[in-house]
C-alpha cells in the first residue's frame, strides 16, 4: 500500500518532500492510516484539527487523541475549536455545511499564515462514491459524475486510490489504533444512509465495484472535457460579456438543439435553480421583460437577449433635493452624475440633448426627486398635449429591460419632469414667460 501512496502522490504531483503538508487529521481510521503513510514516506508533515463541538466529550477526546499522534510522530499540530451550531444558526446553512466551511476556511488560514503550499485530506474511494450518489439523488450536471479530483486548488486527495476496507486492512497490519466517530453510523444524514444501507446492496452484487466507479470516473474526465470544449464554443458564439453583463442571443439559443445543457453549465453558476432553468427556457419565445431572480444574479428576458447582471448590493434609494440644495450643483444617484445649474432667461442658449434639459424653474415644486421606474409612470412628453405611460416611450426607443430598470425618473412633486437621457416634460418647458430656467446635465 505505501509503494502503492508513493505512485498516486507522483503520477498526480500532489506533494513535495522538499515541503512541509499540513494534513487535516480528525482521528479517524481515513486521517490516521494517511499520516502514518506520509511520515513512513518520507515526508515533512504538520497536523490541523478543527474540534466542531458537535458530540460532547468524544469531540474532546478526539483532540486529545490527536495531540497524542503529534507528539507520537513528532510532527508540529494546530488545533482549532468552533461553535458550529451557533455558526449554522447565524448563516442558515446545516450542520454539515457549516463544519465544511469552517474546516477549510482553517485550512485557507494555515496555509497563508504558515506558508504551507497543500493540505491533504483523507478522502478516499468510497468517499468519491457516496459523493457521486448524493449529487445523482440532488441533481447535477456532468461535473458532478466525475468523483472526488486528486487536486482541488490547493487541497490534495493522495487517499482517493484506496477503499475504506483497504485503509482499515492496513491499520490492522500495522498496529495503528484511531477513534471512531459513532455518528457515522446513524442513518439521519443521507450520506450515512448511503454509506450504510445503500452501499452494501451494491457489495453485494459487485464486490469490486468502488475500482469499477473509479474506472468510470476517468472515462467521465474524458467526456467532460470534450463536453466543456463544445460549451466553450457556443459561449463564444451566442454570449457576450459586456464589463460583466452578460448577454445571450435568444434566437441562436432557440436553434441550439442542445440548448438545455448549455442554459444549464452557462446559468447555473450564477444560481439559477433548476425550476427557474425550466421557467427561463419557456420564456424564450414569449412576451419580453421576465424577470428571474437567483441568489446573486438577475436575469432579464429582452426582446434579443437574455441579459444577466449581477444583483445590486445595495438598492438605490429615491434621492431628495430641497430648493436650498440646487446651488450644490452636482448629484450622484446610482450610475448617474446629475448637474444643476440656474440660469436667467436672457444668459442661456437653449441647446437641448439627450444628455440635457430645460425647465421653467419658478413651475417646480420642491423637492425634487430621483427614483426608479415605476410601473404605471406617466409623462407629458415634450410637444404633446396628452400624457403617455412611460412604458411605451420605452418600447418606443427600443430600450432593452436592463436599461429601463435603471433608468433615472426626475419628479416634481407627483408629476415626471423627465424620463433622464429619454424624454422631458411639455409641462415644465420653457415659455416666452419663463425669467429663470433650470438646466439639468446627466452622464453615466
Amino acid at each position: 500500500m505505501l509503494q502503492q501512496f508513493n505512485q498516486y502522490i507522483a503520477a498526480h504531483s500532489l506533494a513535495n518532500k522538499s515541503q512541509t503538508t499540513l494534513l487535516a487529521i480528525s482521528g479517524g481510521a481515513d486521517s490516521v492510516c494517511m499520516l502514518d503513510m506520509f511520515v513512513k514516506a518520507g515526508y515533512k508533515v504538520a497536523i490541523s484539527h478543527v474540534n466542531f463541538h458537535l458530540r460532547g466529550e468524544d469531540s474532546n477526546r478526539d483532540e486529545a487523541f490527536v495531540r497524542a499522534l503529534a507528539k507520537k510522530y513528532n510532527v508540529e499540530i494546530f488545533t482549532k475549536s468552533f461553535d458550529t451550531k451557533s455558526y449554522a444558526a447565524e448563516k442558515h446553512i446545516s450542520i454539515e455545511m457549516a463544519a465544511r466551511d469552517l474546516r477549510y476556511a482553517e485550512f485557507d488560514r494555515l496555509m497563508n499564515t504558515h506558508g504551507f503550499k497543500c493540505t491533504a485530506v483523507a478522502h478516499h474511494l468510497d468517499d468519491a462514491v457516496e459523493t457521486f450518489m448524493l449529487n445523482l439523488l440532488r441533481g447535477t450536471g456532468i461535473s458532478g459524475l466525475t468523483g472526488m479530483h486528486e487536486k482541488n486548488g490547493r487541497i490534495i486527495r493522495p487517499m482517493l486510490c484506496f477503499t475504506r476496507h483497504e485503509i482499515e486492512e492496513y491499520l490492522n497490519n500495522n498496529g495503528l489504533e484511531y477513534v471512531t466517530d459513532i455518528t457515522n453510523f446513524e442513518t439521519e444524514y443521507s450520506r450515512n444512509k448511503i454509506r450504510n444501507c445503500v452501499i452494501p446492496y451494491f457489495e453485494q452484487i459487485n464486490p469490486s465495484f468502488r475500482h469499477s466507479f473509479a474506472d468510470t470516473f476517468k472515462y467521465m474526465r474524458q467526456v467532460k472535457s470534450i463536453y466543456f470544449e463544445e460549451i466553450e464554443q457556443q459561449k463564444s458564439n451566442m454570449l457576450v460579456n459586456d464589463n460583466g453583463c452578460i448577454r445571450i442571443d435568444i434566437e441562436k439559443l432557440l436553434q441550439y438543439p442542445h440548448r438545455q445543457a448549455f442554459m444549464f453549465e452557462v446559468l447555473h453558476p450564477y444560481g439559477f435553480n433548476k425550476q427557474q432553468l425550466e421557467q427561463i427556457e419557456g420564456s424564450l419565445i414569449g412576451e419580453s421583460g421576465k424577470i428571474f431572480t437567483s441568489t446573486s444574479h438577475k436575469l432579464l428576458k429582452d426582446r434579443k437577449y437574455l441579459i444577466i447582471n449581477k444583483l445590486s448590493q445595495n438598492t438605490t434609494s429615491p434621492l431628495l433635493i430641497q430648493k436650498s440644495d440646487i446651488d450644490k450643483g452636482v448629484f450622484y444617484w446610482g450610475d448617474y452624475k446629475i448637474e444643476f445649474e440656474i440660469f436667467d432667461k436672457a444668459d442661456i442658449n437653449l441647446k437641448c440633448g439627450n444628455e440635457t434639459a430645460f425647465f421653467d424653474f419658478d413651475k417646480l415644486t420642491f423637492p425634487l426627486e430621483i427614483r426608479h421606474w415605476h410601473s404605471g409612470d406617466t409623462i407629458v412628453p415634450f410637444g404633446r398635449k396628452q400624457a403617455k405611460k412611460l412604458s411605451d416611450i420605452f418600447i418606443d426607443h427600443k430600450l432593452p429591460v436592463v436599461d429601463k430598470e435603471r433608468t433615472a425618473i426626475l419628479c416634481s412633486g407627483s408629476n415626471i419632469i423627465w424620463a433622464v437621457g429619454i424624454r422631458a416634460s411639455e409641462t415644465y418647458k420653457v415659455t416666452s414667460e419663463t425669467t429663470r430656467i433650470l438646466r439639468i446635465n446627466s452622464t453615466l
